[in-house]
């Protein structure tokens, strides 16, 4: 038996506009691809209406999590086209009919002749109405449950679910209460008391009114082929119900319904709430699988019918509340009895009842009179745009997962690739576009490569032989070990003496147990250098230092997508601020919390401060950059600088190629270069897991879709 009793997801419409709450004349967001494939971003009327898709989830807390991360990603996106979400169901500014802009719809023809049909029939204005549909079924082997828990339950699950249409058609009017959130509009008097979208008069409606049979699967069927029939509507998707059944098929035609079992029944009347972030809150989610539930459960025949779109209009009676709280009382038992654990949601509901507090529609009610229906929505939108930013690199609950992983599932999401988080601790995700199912660990150990790859460039030397015998150009060194005598070790170390050298263990990442001799080695400092690299690993390299500038090289299926400027950690001077005060307000910065960066101030930082004549009380010049460390892995606070076009072809090739020599997938080749008009590098080293951040998110110039380029080398996303 599977754990959970129902499955849920949440389509949510928003029209897009500008921060002045204009309808947004501008395009499709590119970074959305094509929005008849993307699975959880795409349009429904006209162009700037969007429409944001859950997957299908196991239950309200997952689908929730799904909705706000798809919400944080298209509201980081229309933030970078300084535009905004509108979070209301009724419309925002709209332009004069003739500069209405309509979807483009590409090679899909169809789609843009049954919009014209709509807009001919219509107008313009309705379709711009936003909403909330909300998907759900029951799982096969929880139903046989539900018939043994109670009684006059269905024997199938598509009469189930015909009964439960039947019954919320008769008390669609409670929903009112959960979701009524329209009473005004921006641009004329009309008012309702819950919810304008549902009234009679100007709410979404067919403009001849269509008999729906709910009788049975057949009699439904058949109801909407004689409404075809006799050209009130042109084809199923045009029953403008608060309930329908609806068939696996994305086509959802009903031929496809009349040959499967029901795969779902969908839930349309629900206005945005314009209070979350999200269109509809978690508690709203728990209340409509209670209120679905209790719809089955009822004896249809003792439900007392109210027409919902007299109460959107009127609100509700004394009588009604009672009803309502009457019904909160058995949703306590239904969520007992399912262990679905919306005790929290059922207690709000309920204290809100018993103080008889108010709607959401009286609270678009207040902010109205506050501050102006147009300028209160467009300050939630503001609010949420910013909520959103704050999340841009990360996945909300999930706090430990690496941040390369983070942004591949953004990326993911952007597209509508759908994801599972396996092991939060290990950053190991589960991706699948519905055919494909692909597992990532850390956005970049994919099944692409091959097991022994991470172990090769862990290897220092073996990587250096490799490149070497591939004619890559790369630091001369040599490698001692722990267990050579302490003479040996001590001649080769004088050996080096004058010299500037880099020493390192053998295998090592993050920049750990390095340390950086540019100025000419002493015995004393090589000697202290090679005792802290032991204590990262047995075999240590003494090699030869090359000036320049440190650039990753991102390598994605035998392409360099990106190259960065590995800036080593410092800070810019502002005239009045010590070093200190410098690296204390650097990390308070959005870029460095986004990520819990660090800046590592230690004897290393100290020493090479004072080598320049710096100390952390020092108050740099203003514009002046002050570098901390030798090091330059992010890690450490080392910074990436996008620089992709400015690099010469000629060492983004020198990357593929010994990218190619090791058969790698996704990689980092890190190169020296200290002039880039010449043709001389030092490779210093291979990453098999290269953290994509400063590839993605440099602090400076431009960065690359990285997890998008992960995406397409597992196949998820068609090239």
């Amino acid at each position: 038996m599977e754990e959970n009793l129902y499955n849920i997801g949440v389509e949510r419409e928003g029209l897009r506009c500008n921060k002045k709450g204009e309808l947004s004349q501008k395009p499709h967001p590119e970074s959305f691809a094509d929005r008849m494939k993307n699975n959880f971003i795409t349009t429904d009327w006209g162009e700037a209406q969007m429409e944001l898709r859950t997957p299908s989830c196991k239950d309200t807390s997952e689908c929730y999590e799904k909705l706000n991360e798809i919400t944080n990603v298209v509201l980081c996106e229309l933030n970078n086209q300084e535009e905004l979400l509108w979070p209301y169901s009724m419309q925002c500014i709209l332009p004069k009919e003739e500069d209405f802009p309509w979807g483009n719809y590409g090679e899909f023809i169809e789609e843009h002749e049954y919009e014209m049909y709509l807009y001919k029939k219509y107008g313009y204005r309705m379709h711009c109405m936003s909403g909330i549909h909300v998907n759900f079924s029951f799982n096969k082997e929880l139903f046989e449950m539900i018939k043994k828990t109670y009684k006059n339950i269905p024997e199938s699950l598509d009469d189930a679910y015909f009964k439960i249409m039947r019954v919320f058609m008769k008390k669609a009017w409670i929903l009112m209460f959960f979701f009524g959130a329209t009473p005004l509009q921006i641009e004329d008097d009309e008012t309702s008391v819950l919810s304008l979208r549902n009234s009679e008069k100007i709410g979404f409606t067919n403009t001849k009114k269509v008999e729906i049979n709910l009788s049975s699967k057949e009699k439904y069927i058949a109801s909407i082929k004689e409404a075809i029939d006799k050209k009130c509507i042109k084809t199923a998707k045009e029953v403008y119900v608060p309930i329908r059944a609806k068939s696996v098929h994305k086509n959802d035609t009903l031929g496809e319904l009349e040959e499967d079992e029901i795969n779902h029944i969908e839930v349309r009347l629900c206005d945005i709430n314009p209070f979350d972030k999200c269109g509809i809150s978690k508690e709203q989610m728990d209340m409509t699988v209670l209120f679905l539930i209790k719809c089955l459960i009822e004896d249809e025949n003792k439900v007392k019918e109210n027409n919902y779109k007299e109460v959107a209009r009127e609100g509700l009676n004394k009588e009604q509340m009672l009803e309502i709280a009457e019904e909160m009382n058995s949703y306590k038992e239904i969520n007992e009895v399912f262990g679905l654990d919306f005790e929290e949601s059922i207690d709000k509901y309920s204290k809100n009842i018993n103080a008889r507090g108010t709607s959401l529609a009286e609270e678009v009610t207040k902010i109205a009179k506050k501050d102006g229906l147009l300028n209160g929505i467009l300050q939630l939108a503001n609010q949420y745009s910013e909520e959103a930013e704050k999340m841009r690199y990360k996945i909300t609950g999930h706090p430990m997962l690496e941040a390369s992983t983070q942004i591949l599932i953004k990326d993911a999401i952007s597209r509508g690739i759908d994801y599972t988080i396996i092991d939060e601790k290990k950053s190991f995700v589960e991706f699948t576009n519905g055919k494909i199912r692909e597992c990532v660990i850390q956005a970049s150990k994919t099944s692409k490569d091959s097991y022994i790859y991470p172990f090769i460039t862990d290897d220092k030397v073996y990587a250096k032989k490799i490149m070497m015998e591939n004619g890559i150009d790369t630091p001369k060194f040599i490698c001692i070990n722990n267990k050579m005598s302490k003479g040996k070790i001590n001649r080769i170390i004088k050996s080096f003496e004058g010299q500037k050298v880099v020493v390192k263990p053998k295998t090592t990442n993050y920049g750990d147990g390095i340390t950086i001799i540019d100025t000419g080695a002493t015995e004393e400092n090589l000697s202290n250098a090679v005792e802290y690299a032991f204590t990262f690993d047995s075999d240590v390299l003494i090699e030869e230092y090359v000036k320049g500038n440190e650039y990753r090289f991102l390598v994605i299926d035998g392409k360099c997508i990106h190259v960065s400027w590995r800036r080593c950690t410092s800070v810019v001077g502002d005239g009045v601020s010590t070093i200190q005060e410098l690296i204390d307000k650097k990390v308070k910065s959005l870029v460095y919390t986004r990520f819990e960066r660090k800046i590592v101030v230690n004897d290393l930082m100290l020493e090479y401060l004072n080598e320049q004549g710096y100390s952390l009380e020092y108050v740099p010049p203003k514009d002046k950059r002050i570098f901390l460390h030798k090091i330059s892995n992010v890690s450490k606070g080392g910074e990436g600088v996008g620089v992709y076009d400015i690099m010469p072809d000629y060492f983004k090739k020198i990357a593929e190629k010994l990218v190619k020599a090791y058969n790698a997938k996704i990689c980092g080749v890190d190169i020296i270069i200290d002039d880039l008009n010449s043709k001389d590098y030092k490779v210093i080293e291979l990453n098999d897991n290269p953290g994509i951040l400063s590839n993605e998110y440099p602090v400076e110039g431009k960065g690359a879709k990285v997890g998008i380029e992960i995406l397409k080398l597992l196949k998820l996303i068609e090239e």
